[in-house]
Order: C-alpha cells, then structure tokens, then sequence
C-alpha cells in the first residue's frame, strides 16, 4: 500500500444542490479540498452522482483539480433519489480498479461519504441490505471509513453507518452546506493526520 496516498469516495444526490444554492455548495466544498490538502497527503477523490434518467461516469480526480462542476450540481427536481444504486455502483468500480492495482500503488485509506437529501427510491439494482453489507463487508474486511451527510436519520439506520460517522444537514437559511463539510472536513483530517 501506498501510506501516504488516500481515496476520498462521493457519492452524491444530485438534487441536493437546488437553484440558487449553487454558490453555497462551491464555496463549501472549496473550504473542504483546501483543508484537507492542508494534512499533505496524496489525495484521489472518485464520485457518482444519483442523477437519475442519464448515465453519470465515475469521477476521478486528484483532489487539487476537484471543483464543483465537475461534481455536479442539481437540475433534478424530480425528487427520484437512486442513492443504492448509484453508491454500489461507485463501491463496484472503485473495487474492480483497487483488484487490477499493484499493491504497492494501492491507497492505504478509503473513505467513502455518501450525501443524500431523504430517502432512496429510484434505485432498482440494489437494496438497503445488500448496500448495508457492502459497507460491513467493506469496513471490516478493507478498513474502509463511512460517513453519512443527510437530513433524514433513518438513513443511517438503514445503512449500518455509525451516528458518529452521521451528519444531519440543517436547513439553515442562506447556507445549507456550511455546517456539513466543516463538520465533515474535521472529521476527515482527524482520520489523515
């Protein structure tokens, strides 16, 4: 394994960013690749979006050429939230390119945030019990680390993630994503440092 390398995973509702919260969203999510990169460790971040009705390929970036449109943001009013399969789908690929790595070039952590707005129901591949046992399977077995941004606690239930590991969004008026990725970017540059 390569120790200084890390994989941050995403896997995002696409419907999260509404218009007129774009602006938020960038700036929050530029505070978070700037404090991360602060921990100088060599950094991947890989994302899906739950976009639904199109076909969204697997982001993979290191994390200084991360920016917000590249991640996506919301035209999706549709409300239909394939989070299942879209985040088992990203677990898939990201484990299929981990098999056909050398070891020795393999990052030494994984940690997968998934940021969901409700609950799943589009998905049509994938359940919340074979998710949840993806996450065990992949916790337990590979050391991957979880978390959870949502505004409905029953997703972590359902998913087998940790409350600890869970950050519930607060529809603060004027900035949604403020108080998440702070709360996230802590908890990820406790794990690297």
């Amino acid at each position: 394994m390569k120790d200084n390398l890390k994989q941050l995973l995403f896997s995002f509702d696409y419907a999260l960013v509404e218009p007129g919260h774009a602006d938020e969203a960038a700036k929050a999510l530029k505070n978070f690749v700037t404090a991360v990169k602060k921990t100088d460790k060599e950094i991947r971040v890989s994302a899906i979006s739950f976009n639904e009705g199109k076909e969204i390929k697997i982001v993979d970036t290191p994390i200084e050429k991360v920016k917000f449109p590249k991640l996506g943001t919301g035209s999706n009013t549709t409300g239909a939230c394939s989070m299942l399969d879209k985040t088992s789908k990203l677990m898939d690929d990201i484990g299929m390119r981990l098999t056909n790595t050398p070891e020795e070039e393999r990052p030494s952590k994984i940690i997968l945030t998934i940021l969901v707005f409700g609950r799943d129901n589009a998905s049509k591949n994938c359940t919340y019990e074979r998710l949840r046992d993806m996450i065990a399977h992949q916790r337990d077995v590979y050391s991957w680390k979880f978390f959870l941004i949502t505004d409905f606690s029953i997703n972590m239930e359902k998913l087998g993630i940790a409350e600890d590991d869970t950050i519930i969004i607060k529809h603060v008026k004027g900035d949604w994503f403020k108080q998440p990725f702070e709360e996230l970017s802590d908890k990820i540059v406790g794990l690297l440092q």
